[in-house]
């Protein structure tokens, strides 16, 4: 069953693109129209796999089921994992650098991040700014307006999206202290550290990397609606 097309399926789609098409599905909407829910880089894929599992327009009731299993599959996983940073080689449970840079490197639809202070340090300048050219990611990263550089953040990445802590009405900085990273709308990583070597690599940090969609989606929104109130774009 592991290596079955719809264990293939599963695999591929995120829970957000399982549900988004299961619902077009449901509302009369063509394939070809679902599969607009899929990332347009990855949509031809996706068309491959549901094929290869027997699912289309010509058997929409099974092709719902087994896209709303997808996602209630994906959406009901919650697996918590401690992350640590210590000097040398102390941390002895997943390593907070090389989970920053897996992650984001291994990410297909997008990655959101937010951070206190973003150093030049740092190695997720780099790594973030490889994601932002990957075609097909969106990369949102939030900075907090008066201790991260966010012009130079932008420099560095062009095609992610950056937003910095704004300033109130009443003339107060916006403290935008918030650290996490979330990956293909289902993965999030928590944590204490910023993006810094120091951070990175030698500091005493610690992170929770949680696999919950559900949850990802809701800081993920939360962020949203924030824009235009707390987060100016850049």
């Amino acid at each position: 069953m592991g290596s079955s097309p719809e264990a293939a399926l599963g695999k591929f789609l995120t829970a957000a693109e399982a549900r988004g098409m299961a619902a077009m599905l449901e509302s009369g909407q063509s394939m070809n129209k679902a599969l607009n829910e899929v990332n347009h880089a990855r949509r031809s894929e996706a068309k491959t796999l549901m094929g290869a599992a027997g699912l289309g327009h010509h058997n929409v009731e099974l092709s719902v089921a087994v896209l709303k299993g997808i996602a209630g599959a994906k959406e009901i996983q919650r697996e918590l994992t401690p992350v640590w940073t210590m000097p040398g080689s102390e941390a002895g449970i997943g390593h907070l650098t090389s989970q920053f840079h897996n992650l984001v490197g291994g990410a297909r639809v997008s990655v959101t991040a937010a951070t206190y202070n973003f150093a030049s340090t740092s190695n997720m300048w780099k790594v973030l700014s490889d994601a932002a050219e990957r075609p097909g990611m969106q990369v949102t990263v939030y900075v907090d307006g008066d201790k991260a550089d966010a012009v130079a953040v932008k420099a560095q990445m062009p095609k992610a999206s950056i937003y910095r802590s704004s300033t109130l009405p009443n003339g107060k900085q916006v403290t935008s202290h918030a650290k996490f990273i979330i990956i293909d709308h289902s993965m999030m990583l928590i944590t204490s550290a910023n993006f810094s070597y120091s951070a990175e690599n030698t500091n005493v940090e610690f992170g929770l990397r949680v696999d919950d969609p559900t949850l990802a989606d809701s800081v993920e929104e939360q962020m949203f609606q924030k824009r235009g109130v707390l987060y100016e774009l850049v």
